[in-house]
Order: structure tokens, then sequence, then C-alpha cells
């Protein structure tokens, strides 16, 4: 990860040894390390320093985690965030993939999770990295922000929507077949006709056209440039 070890991370966590047994590994992974005990501090400090990666916790005292990456996405939309958390529940996954996350890492945090994000991370951070794929002139989807924009207007896209047009774009130039999207967009069995009608849903958001159907296979979808 060479580009990773050019890079500068914020490290935000409110226990102690956590955050000294954490940021003694990060600080081996980049060029620089910021730490920061609570939300506050570390929203000062990504206001100062401008981190390549922020890596944070959820509950902590004075702003949570999640508060405070919302105020950053404000400000940055290319800043990447990885979560960690010992919570689990519904709500704060839906917020995290509201805030186009890199990683949620469920706590205890092993260094093979924390080393499988900051794998993600890097391949975003050179600037040659081209994330926008675009469908026509005015319509494209970025895979690292998960934002669908259509002549100059984001377009709200569901959970399952982002993830197959991230699996179609993927799979690029190969079509994609019903059951790689049964298996990596839905959490549960489902039916080729709930397939069908969420890709019928995100045509009416972009252009039938963009996406194709492949007889008796699946679909493929139909970028003009990256």
């Amino acid at each position: 990860m060479e580009k990773l070890k050019n890079s500068t991370i914020l490290y935000i966590e409110d226990d102690e040894i956590t955050r000294e047994n954490i940021s003694s590994y990060l600080k081996r992974k980049c060029k620089e390390l910021f730490v920061a005990c609570d939300g506050k501090e570390g929203l000062e400090k990504f206001e100062i320093h401008n981190p390549d990666i922020i890596i944070t916790d959820i509950e902590m005292p004075n702003l949570n985690g999640l508060d405070m990456a919302k105020k950053i996405r404000k400000q940055s939309s290319s800043t990447q965030i990885i979560i960690t958390t010992a919570y689990t529940s519904q709500e704060y996954l839906l917020e995290a993939v509201n805030l186009h996350l890199i990683k949620y890492i469920v706590k205890p945090i092993s260094l093979v999770k924390l080393n499988d994000a900051l794998s993600e991370c890097d391949k975003f951070l050179e600037e040659e990295v081209i994330t926008k794929k675009y469908f026509s002139e005015d319509t494209f989807y970025d895979i690292y922000t998960k934002e669908l924009v259509v002549s100059n207007e984001i377009v709200s896209l569901s959970k399952n929507e982002r993830a197959l047009l991230d699996l179609l774009l993927k799979n690029y130039p190969a079509p994609t077949s019903y059951e790689s999207i049964e298996t990596n967009v839905y959490d549960f069995a489902t039916s080729k006709n709930a397939i069908k009608l969420l890709v019928k849903s995100i045509r009416t958001k972009i252009n039938k056209e963009f996406i194709s159907n492949v007889s008796g296979l699946g679909y493929n979808i139909n970028i003009i440039k990256d």
C-alpha cells in the first residue's frame, strides 16, 4: 500500500487504551497521524490538518462520530471515513451508508479488519484514480461517493440501488448474472422478479438504455467513458 504510506490519517477514539494501541499501528502505515479523543477535538483537527483518511469511533463525549462525520461531509466529499463501533443497530448502519463510508468496523478492532479497510482507502488515494463512471454527458455515478448525478443534481438512491450499480460497474464490461445480484445486493434470498423491479427503479432515475438485458443471464451496464 504505497499510496497509503504518503497519506495523513486522523484517528478519533475516546478509550485511552484502544487509542494508544491502534495509534501505534497506524503510525507505521501513514506519513503522519493526528489523534483526537472525542468528536469535537476530531472536527477541530480535521479543519486544521485536512487529513486524507479519518478513522473514528461512534459513541464519544462532546460530539459523537456520526454527527462529526456529517459535519465533515458538508466540507468534504472526498475525505475517506472509516467508522469503528461496538454497536450494530440498524439505525447506525443506515446513517453510515448515507455518509458514504469506506468501512464500518465492529469492535473489537482486529488488525486484519483495519488493514482491509486501509486497503480500500489505498485504492482512492491517487489522483489518477477515476471514480466517475459516465452513462451520458450529463449522467454519471461516482463509485467513491456513491452518488448518482443527473444534470448536475444528485439523485436519491436506496441501499440496494447503490449496491446494484456498484456491482454492475465492477463487472463491466462483462454482464452480471441474476445469481450474482442476489448474492451481492440482497441480505436474503430473493426472486428474479424482485431483481427486475430493482432494475426498473434505477432505470427510471437514469435512462432505461443505460442498463441492458442479457437474455437468460442478467444485465449489463453501458458507460461511455470512465
